[in-house]
């Protein structure tokens, strides 16, 4: 009886840690926007139990729409984004509280403008069609930046809500619009067929933040250990997925449900050599894409860069070395 007693004590002893660790893990919930490579982060880091390092009860949730998302940020209903800046741009402009903690890059990443054969070049589209995804969204306002570079009115286009990119892919192959912009790796299957790349968007620097952290004031005022916790634990991510192709590869196949290894590499490889270390919101940058969609929606003109930026909890986790330390292992 003695020797189960003190079986039963040393298990007791030996699990406490495990069981403080969980009884003490914080819950949050993140949301992603899009089902694209570049969202990764957040999947690697719940597939691999990066999370639970930085003593995060995570859930990881797809949620599109800028009113849907700010809304739940609003209500408490989940405390993280990680999307792009522009359509949280009005939102801000408009008062509301949301703010980016950091971006993985500054400028466009990984879109092309991709057109049926006949078709050269951007000039060649004038008069016609152009299919995105909906007006506001992020590819509406990148495919007038690079219709205004290459010297098109953006009155000369006329622009087709064909849906999300599946719908915008089947939509070129049917012919039901002569060209439409994409993210890669989508687009490789289509230059297979025959499909031309107009534009590598990424090669124009357009200014934009994306693959951004986004939470809101309240939450870095009333959780600010979580907040910072979170940041460790995207950045761990991002850092895993650069230093573990394969795995990584994996989990990005298996939330795009896509299992093309050229596909998922060309997604590895975006996230491996395109991120931005430390991973700062630039001012300048920020304001360049204020005013950018600013031609459409004049109200935001007036949006202060700086107002949108919480570089605190980065600049903190840079100053003490440990983002050049995990970065370097």
């Amino acid at each position: 009886m003695s020797r189960k007693i003190h079986l039963l004590v040393f298990i007791f002893v030996a699990c406490a840690p495990l069981m403080r660790s969980a009884a003490a893990a914080e819950k949050a919930t993140a949301v992603y926007t899009s089902i694209s490579g570049g969202y990764a982060p957040l999947w690697v880091a719940k597939e691999q139990k990066i999370f639970e390092k930085y003593g995060l009860d995570a859930a990881i949730v797809y949620m599109r729409g800028t009113v849907t998302t700010s809304a739940a940020l609003v209500t408490g209903e989940i405390d993280f984004i990680h999307a792009g800046a522009s359509t949280y741009i009005p939102y801000a402009a408009n008062g509301g509280d949301v703010v980016l903690l950091g971006c993985l890059s500054n400028i466009v990443l990984d879109y092309v403008v991709l057109a049926h054969p006949s078709i050269k070049s951007v000039q060649e589209l004038r008069g016609k069609t152009v299919g995105i995804s909906r007006p506001g969204d992020q590819p509406y306002y990148y495919m007038r930046e690079v219709l205004k570079r290459s010297g098109v009115a953006v009155k000369d286009v006329r622009f087709v809500q064909t849906g999300q990119q599946p719908e915008r892919m089947e939509a070129l192959r049917r012919g039901v619009v002569p060209a439409t912009i994409l993210n890669t790796p989508n687009n490789l299957a289509l230059e297979k067929e025959g499909y031309r790349r107009l534009v590598d968007i990424e090669e124009l620097k357009v200014p934009a933040l994306v693959r951004c952290l986004i939470t809101t004031r309240k939450i870095l005022r009333a959780r600010p250990a979580v907040v910072e916790n979170m940041a460790r634990a995207w950045l761990h991510s991002v850092r895993f997925i650069q230093t573990h192709k394969k795995e990584a590869m994996a989990v990005i196949g298996k939330y795009t449900r896509n299992s093309d290894p050229e596909q998922l590499e060309d997604a590895w490889r975006s996230l491996t050599y395109k991120t931005e270390v430390p991973p700062y919101v630039s001012p300048a940058k920020l304001q360049e894409q204020i005013q950018m969609l600013a031609e459409d929606q004049p109200e935001i003109k007036k949006l202060e860069a700086q107002k949108m930026i919480e570089s605190g909890v980065l600049k903190k986790l840079d100053d003490s070395g440990w983002i050049k330390k995990l970065f370097q292992s």
